[in-house]
């Protein structure tokens, strides 16, 4: 039930006493009472309206209040609802979707391309040569360097896009109605981006990429294993890469 009907509800109880009370007062009450008591005094018209007035007051007060605290009640609650919500799809540090989460919004999006069609794919990140920072500056610098680089993939993204931590110094989007090519392109812009991004005293730091794409059969367990071998191949070297794999084909993208 919605507020509007809620309160309105409550405006049609308050006339419904009042107009009970005064027909009591003014057209029931004396024949009533002349009924069962022979000695009866009528009341003056003031004391009457002083009874309707009375009546309709104290139902007031009997319905709002339970009714505003019980609003504040519901709203409380619906505000701590929300926010275990948040925080059991959310990722802790870097304000991004948790594995869960992501996994989740993954296979929905491989259920979707499996009953309707169409085109998505995945890019799987990992921060090249990311331990050495937690070995030389600490593992709170190491934190810092992940928000970061979380807030840089995120401002690269489009709003349909879905950014997730994987885990450690991995990331994962998710990229709807986003055929290979979509995500390639969108993949080396975010290496871009992190490779011009400076991360404070650890100065600035690349990324390893693999993208590939839905294909009939799929499940989200093969897109995260053909997007994960993508990433491992293009740290070969100096990293700094992306490679795009579909079904058994690597394809490199400097």
């Amino acid at each position: 039930m919605s507020l509007r009907v809620f309160y309105a509800v409550i405006m049609s109880v308050l006339a419904t006493v009042a107009g009970l009370s005064t027909v009591w007062e003014f057209w029931l009450e004396d024949r009533i009472l002349a009924s069962l008591i022979d000695d009866t005094h009528p009341e003056s018209v003031a004391e009457r309206w002083e009874f309707v007035i009375t009546s309709v007051a104290f139902s007031t007060l009997a319905l709002i209040g339970p009714t505003v605290i019980g609003t504040r009640v519901i709203r409380r609650e619906k505000a701590l609802h929300e926010e275990v919500l948040r925080l059991s799809q959310e990722d802790g540090l870097t304000g991004l979707l948790n594995r869960r989460r992501i996994t989740q919004l993954l296979e929905s999006e491989v259920q979707r391309a499996t009953r309707y069609g169409g085109p998505f794919s995945v890019i799987m990140i990992d921060i090249d040569q990311f331990k050495p920072i937690n070995d030389r500056f600490g593992h709170q610098i190491g934190d810092q360097v992940l928000i970061m680089v979380a807030d840089a993939i995120r401002s690269t993204v489009r709003a349909t896009d879905l950014v997730g931590r994987w885990g450690g110094e991995e990331f994962v989007v998710v990229l709807p109605q986003t055929g290979i090519e979509g995500g390639l392109a969108l993949a080396n812009k975010i290496r871009a981006r992190l490779e011009s991004t400076d991360l404070g005293e650890v100065g600035r730091k690349t990324g390893s990429f693999g993208v590939t794409a839905f294909a009939e059969g799929d499940d989200a367990g093969a897109l995260i294993a053909r997007a994960d071998a993508g990433m491992y191949a293009a740290k070969q070297g100096a990293g700094n890469r992306v490679k795009g794999v579909t079904g058994a084909t690597t394809t490199a993208s400097a």
